[in-house]
């Protein structure tokens, strides 16, 4: 029966309220500072006399007011520490263990009801009836190592010189050759050690997160994140707890809290912080929240809600007001259309017994996607999360992590950096467990490909899994992308005759041994219903696959070029993308209105806006001018050329920001080069507003090479580079990169600065992409397309192999037109 109450190792007692809610008052705890410090200076004075005394080691340390105040408040000036001979012999080998030990003697402080043994009388106690007596540590027990098998007597001590002043005696004993004559010392064993992990440091994580706290605070947010990097003190030692390895940490607020401590001394909300940490070394504690109960904590001036989220990577402290949990649920009612259709209110189409393959950018709209699909009874989803840049609201995990992993399973990527600050993309950690794909992540890791190249490894790994678990139960699976990753490698593949065991060996899977001599074609066909695309670029891949005779492996539907694809929602994502380079731009102090542009792909569906939007709206009246390129046009005259070679290199030197939607690396080498040495802006900006990485290849895969070079050169010219990343002063968010070039050129010093806005991929997914409004009839469109042609598979009804497009070939619902 499990208790409804646990004394804890802090003293106060945990409460059950409620089936996975507990509580616990925090509220009268005393709180010490440096403890942790004071432990390393006296192992540190250890070492010192094991160096230079020959005999025992015994020595007395004035508390220093300024890191144990607390200590000093309760009239304790000094700690003597005393060690025979020959107990610390090979010191060397557990100072850090020892140094931990001395953590949880000095850690009792903080235990009320250990800690008044020791000091009655300032633990509310009458020394009288309750007089001090001594506490016994024995760290030998559960140690198997022959070294640091002793045990430590802690007394308090009157002083000789102050009346009414104490010291601590830390006495070092062996357990097994005892000199203390334990049977004369009123004392009580501290056997209880293991129900505690000492958060080393503390004092200091809790100041810097009170820090964090204000200042965001201030800026009037109610969220802050702690993310775990390289080396972060704090989520290293809370591992040490049952808690376990963390990614993030989260503290929300409210309005009271936000007022309380916007008024409060930073140095009296710190005892507060510093209460969070001291719960969770308890390890009572910290395992109750491990298995997903909730910890209601009466912290004094707040309460705070304690608990696990994502798959238990995440640690929430939520202040005064338990967060709010929404669902999937909330974003789908943002969008009425696509919500009509999950609520089947003008269709009796399902996705019932139908699995499906998602690859698509990580948005509420997706979100809302995703909860579609699952209202339409699909019976799992898989998803490879598109991710460029830009900070995924952690709003948007809690709901996907807390969808069944029986049916659901997602992946991603995440941006990183060479030690010479080369971009490449891994394995994100943040989406369900890729334990078993551990092989995989390792090959990307040493990989280190462009994101779209890592793209197109992971979703295509994935998809083969997938389809191998598939083809032994007998179960088909419908393919749904969003810039074609995965749909025309598998149709060229097919096209070239490819088996199964070569494309898992080119994609790193593991093939089953009864499959690989199998023809991909023939696999495929028996396994895969059909695809659906969403973008331009996808849609022109498969065109380009199928060739002119309109020849696939797997029936093809799209909306890539339906009329609201490409109208309606081209004019958002052109605003949506000058959004996005104003933002960048305004955080290093620039403004859009006085670049002087480059337009590549000016006459496409995006492009086309984008003109018109600078020229009649963004651009002030004395710069209203863009260069353009673009293939469909006839003549080279006006600023408008049909092939980059024709623009005038007068023009092009003039440039400061070149802006490209052509989906194609329309500059070289070459040119980048000759902007560098040439152009007359010392800052040099682009962005990409097309799917993927595509835009701008040959400019990336240059830097690269430069920045592995050990002499770097331009045009045979030695060049001094620094690389960095562009930070938001404001938000702190990853912008791009930038890189800084120095060379002499033309007997001149010439010092010029490219910023890389989102690393070179589309620059509106940095921000909010297109807005949900827009996004609700183009998500909408894709979801029907879907479900129709899994109605058309259901009725034996689907339409050869080949690219069919909605306003063109088929109507939404995948009918022909």
């Amino acid at each position: 029966m499990i208790p409804s109450e646990i004394a804890t190792s802090i003293g106060p007692t945990l409460t059950k309220k409620e089936p996975h809610l507990w509580e616990i008052d925090l509220s009268n705890l005393r709180i010490f500072f440096g403890l942790s410090i004071l432990s390393r200076s006296l192992s540190e004075e250890i070492t010192n006399c094991l160096h230079s005394l020959p005999g025992d080691i015994s020595f007395i340390q004035k508390i220093n007011p300024n890191i144990n105040h607390e200590l000093i408040d309760m009239h304790i000036s000094y700690v003597q520490v005393h060690a025979r001979s020959g107990i610390l012999t090979d010191w060397l080998l557990f100072r850090d263990q020892f140094e931990e030990d001395l953590r949880s003697v000095f850690g009792t402080f903080q235990r009320q009801s250990v800690a008044k043994k020791l000091h009655p009388e300032f633990y509310g106690e009458d020394p009288k009836s309750n007089p001090p007596i001594a506490l016994l540590f024995p760290f030998y027990k559960n140690r198997s190592d022959v070294d640091g098998r002793y045990q430590i007597l802690m007394e308090r001590v009157t002083s000789q010189i102050n009346v009414g002043d104490f010291f601590i005696r830390i006495t070092i004993d062996s357990y097994d050759s005892s000199v203390l004559n334990l049977e004369s010392i009123t004392h009580e064993v501290v056997d209880d050690i293991g129900k505690r992990t000492y958060i080393a440091g503390a004092s200091k994580i809790s100041e810097s997160l009170n820090n964090s706290i204000i200042n965001a605070a201030q800026k009037g947010e109610t969220f802050f994140e702690e993310e775990n990097r390289h080396f972060s003190k704090v989520f290293e030692q809370l591992e040490k707890t049952p808690v376990g390895k963390l990614t993030h940490i989260h503290f929300y607020w409210e309005d009271s809290f936000r007022t309380m401590i916007l008024a409060t001394d930073p140095q009296n909300t710190l005892p507060m912080m510093k209460k969070l940490f001291l719960l969770l070394e308890d390890a009572d504690i910290s395992q109750a929240i491990k298995e997903g109960h909730v910890i209601l904590a009466n912290l004094g001036r707040a309460q705070v809600y304690v608990e696990l989220s994502r798959l238990d990577r995440v640690l929430n402290f939520s202040f005064n007001k338990k967060r709010t949990q929404i669902d999937s649920g909330f974003y789908l009612k943002r969008m009425p259309l696509l919500e009509a259709i999950a609520d089947k209110k003008e269709h009796s189409h399902n996705f019932e017994n139908t699995h499906i393959f998602l690859i698509h950018h990580i948005t509420s709209e997706i979100i809302s996607m995703i909860e579609t699909l699952r209202r339409l009874e699909i019976k799992s989803l898989d998803v490879a999360f598109v991710k460029y840049g830009g900070n995924i609201p952690p709003v948007y995990l809690d709901i996907l992590l807390d969808i069944p992993t029986e049916s659901f399973f997602m992946a991603g990527l995440e941006f990183k950096l060479t030690k010479n600050n080369r971009p490449y993309y891994g394995l994100s950690p943040l989406y369900s467990d890729t334990f078993p794909h551990k092989k995989f992540a390792a090959k990307l890791e040493e990989a280190k490909f462009g994101f779209f190249d890592a793209m197109k490894q992971l979703a295509t790994y994935l998809f083969l899994n997938k389809l191998f678990k598939l083809k032994k139960t007998g179960e088909r699976i419908l393919l749904v992308e969003d810039g074609g990753y995965v749909a025309p490698i598998i149709n060229q593949r097919c096209k070239e005759n490819k088996t199964i065991g070569e494309i898992a060996l080119e994609f790193w899977v593991d093939c089953p041994v009864e499959f690989a001599s199998e023809e991909l074609s023939s696999f495929i066909s028996k396994t895969v219903i059909g695809t659906v695309e969403h973008t331009r670029n996808g849609f022109d891949r498969l065109k380009k696959t199928a060739g002119m005779e309109n020849k696939l492996t797997l029936p093809a539907f799209t909306i890539a070029v339906s009329n609201e694809k490409t109208k309606e929602e081209s004019k958002e994502v052109a605003f949506s993308i000058l959004n996005a380079i104003e933002n960048s731009l305004h955080g290093l102090g620039k403004v859009l209105s006085k670049r002087k542009i480059l337009l590549l792909g000016s006459l496409g569906n995006i492009g086309g806006f984008l003109n018109t939007y600078l020229v009649e709206g963004r651009l002030h009246e004395s710069n209203r001018f863009i260069s353009q390129v673009d293939l469909k046009f006839s003549n080279n005259e006006n600023r408008k050329y049909s092939d980059f070679s024709n623009l005038p290199e007068e023009e092009f030197f003039r440039t400061d920001l070149i802006i490209g939607v052509t989906g194609e690396s329309v500059l070289k080498q070459k040119d980048w080069e000759n902007w560098i040495l040439n152009s007359e802006s010392p800052n040099l900006y682009i962005a990409s507003g097309s799917t993927k990485t595509a835009e701008f290849t040959d400019l990336i895969d240059w830097l690269n090479d430069l920045y592995q070079s050990a002499n770097p050169v331009i045009e045979g010219i030695p060049i001094k580079l620094t690389i960095d990343r562009i930070i938001d002063p404001q938000t702190g968010m990853d912008l791009g990169g930038k890189v800084g070039f120095v060379l002499e050129y033309k007997k001149e010093l010439v010092e010029k600065t490219l910023f890389l806005l989102s690393d070179g991929s589309p620059i509106n997914f940095l921000f909010y992409g297109v807005p949900t409004e827009s996004m609700d009839p183009i998500i909408t469109q894709l979801t029907t397309v879907a479900l129709g042609m899994v109605g058309l598979y259901k009725k034996n009804s689907l339409p050869p192999p080949a690219l069919y497009a909605v306003d063109h070939q088929i109507d939404k619902w995948g009918n022909p037109l």
